[in-house]
């Protein structure tokens, strides 16, 4: 986990480390402690905690593993704009393939009936 990250997720949504670990649900005496202690290192927040403080955050979980910094900032890019038909380029993507799996098996079922008329025309 690349902890600069987790800090400047929690920053931009304007949250102390204290409300961060309350939303998280972090147990122990002193979650404000370990959710300092994941930002600078010290330790290594479970996936688990990750995928928590992800959904809390409204970030992909990759965005905190990943470690080159421009492509985090694509993954983030895409993470927030995924559900946008105007900004993602791909959003029709999974309807478009589905046209053209359904246009390919048109396609083949024609080639399989003129294969069959030409053998029997041959015969």
């Amino acid at each position: 986990m690349v902890p600069k990250r987790l800090k400047a997720a929690r920053k931009a949504a304007g949250l102390s480390q204290k409300e961060l670990a309350e939303l998280i649900e972090v147990d122990g005496s002193n979650p404000r402690s370990r959710l300092s202690n994941y930002e600078v290192g010290r330790f290594t927040p479970s996936f688990d905690v990750i995928v928590r403080i992800a959904k809390v955050l409204d970030y992909p979980e990759s965005y905190f593993y990943t470690i080159d910094d421009g492509f985090a900032e694509k993954i983030l890019q895409y993470h927030r704009t995924k559900n946008s038909e105007v900004l993602n380029p791909f959003f029709n993507a999974e309807q478009e393939a589905k046209k053209y799996k359904s246009s390919l098996e048109e396609s083949k079922k024609m080639v399989e009936r003129l294969l069959q008329f030409i053998n029997k025309s041959s015969q």
